[in-house]
C-alpha cells in the first residue's frame, strides 16, 4: 500500500473572500541571510486573490525539528486585528506556528515577491507604563498602523498569571480557555481585565498544566484578581529601571509622534508624549 502523507493547510480555515486582509512580513536576523531579505526588510500583501493563491499552495507536512533561525516573521491581519503569526526559515525549509512546524519551500514565498509592497516598521521603547498605555490608545485609532503583537494587554497597567494544573490530556483547549475567560469576566467588572493563554505543558503522566495571563490595573487586581487561582502575582509591564519595546508596522518615528500628539490634544491630556 502507498504511504499517505497528510498535508497541513498553513492558511487553512480562513475565508479571504470576506473582509480586508493583510499579510505582513518582517525580516529578522539570520546567520545565513536569504536574498529576499535584501530586497524586503518588511513587506505587505493586501490582494485577497494573492492570499488565496498562497492558501492553496502553502500546504506542508509536520516537521519535527526546529533548529534554524528564521528569516521572516509573517503576520496575518483581518482589518488591523492580528489573526495569525508564522515564522519561516527559507533555507532549512519549514514554517512554524506556535509549537508546531511544517515543511515550507522558499519558492512558496519567493514566487509572490512581485506582489510585495515595501512597508516601514519601527521599534519604540518606553520607560513609563502610562506612556506605553497612551501610545497604544492613540495608535489603535490610526488607520494605517499594525501592531506586531496584539495591543490590548498594554491598555492595562500590568498582568498576573493564573494556573490550572493536572488537567486531563483530552481536554479541549479552546473550551478550557472559554471557561477561564468566563471566570475572569465573572470576577472583574466589564472592561477591567483581558485574558489570553500563556503556555501549557504535559507531565510524564500525560496531565496538562495551563497558565493564562490576565491583564488589568493593580488596584483592580487587589480588589478582584485575588479571587482567582493566582500563580504569579501582579507585575507592571515596565518595572523600575526597565524599558518595554513596541514594534509598529506602517509608521515611522515622525508619524508615530504626530499620531500620539493628536490623540493627547483630542483627549485633553497634558502629560509628556511617550519616550
Amino acid at each position: 500500500m502507498p504511504i499517505i502523507i497528510l498535508l497541513y493547510a498553513i492558511l487553512g480555515g480562513i475565508d479571504f473572500s470576506q473582509g480586508e486582509w493583510s499579510l505582513i512580513g518582517v525580516s529578522v536576523p539570520n546567520y545565513a541571510p536569504h536574498p529576499l531579505q535584501r530586497q524586503f526588510s518588511a513587506f505587505i500583501v493586501q490582494d485577497n486573490a494573492i492570499l488565496r493563491q498562497m492558501q492553496e499552495l502553502w500546504q506542508g507536512h509536520s516537521f519535527y525539528e526546529d533548529y534554524c533561525d528564521y528569516h521572516y516573521v509573517l503576520k496575518l491581519y483581518q482589518g488591523r486585528r492580528l489573526v495569525k503569526t508564522l515564522k519561516v526559515n527559507l533555507r532549512c525549509g519549514y514554517i512554524t506556528e506556535g509549537v508546531f512546524s511544517y515543511t515550507f519551500s522558499a519558492d512558496w514565498l519567493d514566487r509572490f515577491a512581485g506582489s510585495f509592497r515595501p512597508i516601514h516598521w519601527s521599534r519604540v521603547w518606553f520607560r513609563q507604563n502610562e506612556n506605553l498605555r497612551r501610545a497604544v490608545q492613540a495608535l489603535k485609532d490610526a488607520p494605517d498602523v499594525y501592531f506586531y503583537e496584539e495591543p490590548e494587554p498594554y491598555l492595562y497597567g500590568g498582568r498576573f498569571i493564573i494556573a490550572l494544573d493536572s488537567v486531563h490530556w483530552r481536554t479541549n483547549r479552546d473550551s478550557l480557555y472559554k471557561t477561564v475567560k468566563a471566570q475572569v469576566e465573572e470576577a472583574f467588572p466589564a472592561g477591567k481585565a483581558y485574558v489570553r493563554p500563556y503556555f501549557f505543558f504535559m507531565d510524564d503522566k500525560s496531565l496538562l498544566y495551563f497558565r493564562f495571563e490576565v491583564f488589568c490595573d493593580q488596584s483592580d487586581y487587589e480588589r478582584y484578581g485575588r479571587r482567582l487561582s493566582v500563580s504569579v502575582g501582579w507585575q507592571p509591564h515596565i518595572g523600575p529601571n526597565e524599558a518595554k519595546r513596541l514594534i509598529l508596522i506602517g509608521v515611522n518615528r515622525e508619524r508615530f509622534f504626530a499620531y500620539v500628539r493628536a490623540w493627547l490634544q483630542r483627549h485633553g491630556a497634558t502629560t509628556e508624549i511617550p519616550d
